[in-house]
């Protein structure tokens, strides 16, 4: 909001500009005045964006312990982590991060650590962790596509199928099932050729078949 971003443009100055001291003061105005949690967030970046490393991990450690039940504070903490290269620090912080949070909140962070590692880490241990997520929660259709557009994101065109392949044999409803076909003919269109294109359609026709003699 426009309070929000007034605030931040004055850490920003403070930080280009102005002293410790100064920046210092700026941030307790900014905690009291505007949504503290945001302003910590906001200032860990702007140390990010300036590498200045050491100060952006206190202004995150600062964060996580102040706002220990936030998954959105341990998830940007975890991703500067792995930002730095630092694989076991992420990993040791995520466990952290699953003791303090809710655990409605676990699969949210545990997301974020698998799609973060795809794209900072390592493919493999982002895979690795998506396997996990899929085997505690086969049903949720929103981590396979989060998942699909991860691979399709890096390139992997044939894992991305393997993984469509895989969702449409669920036991889901059937409209889950036709927005799954619909976003793979999709993904066909821009990734695919004519033959791909076509084995989804028969695909799709299959499923519809089996529906059809269920009935």
């Amino acid at each position: 909001d426009e309070k929000m971003n007034v605030w931040v443009a004055l850490l920003n100055l403070e930080h280009k500009f102005g002293t410790k001291a100064s920046l210092g003061e700026c941030v307790k105005k900014a905690t009291a005045a505007a949504h503290p949690k945001r302003i910590h967030l906001h200032l860990a970046k702007i140390y990010e964006d300036a590498e200045e490393t050491a100060e952006a991990a206190e202004t995150y450690a600062t964060a996580a312990k102040r706002f220990k039940t936030s998954k959105k504070v341990w998830s940007a903490y975890i991703r500067f982590e792995l930002r730095g290269g630092d694989d076991a620090a992420a990993r040791q912080l995520l466990q952290r991060s699953l003791q303090s949070l809710a655990k409605h909140k676990h699969v949210f962070v545990i997301s974020k650590f698998a799609q973060d590692e795809f794209a900072l880490g390592s493919m493999e241990r982002g895979r690795t962790v998506f396997e996990g997520l899929l085997d505690s929660y086969p049903k949720r259709v929103d981590l396979w596509n989060v998942y699909i557009d991860k691979e399709s994101k890096a390139g992997e065109f044939d894992s991305a199928r393997a993984l469509f392949s895989r969702l449409v044999t669920l036991k889901l409803s059937s409209k889950a099932i036709k927005g799954v076909f619909k976003k793979w003919l999709a993904f066909e269109s821009v990734n695919g050729d004519a033959e791909t294109t076509q084995q989804v359609k028969e695909k799709a026709k299959a499923y519809v078949q089996r529906l059809l003699e269920t009935q």
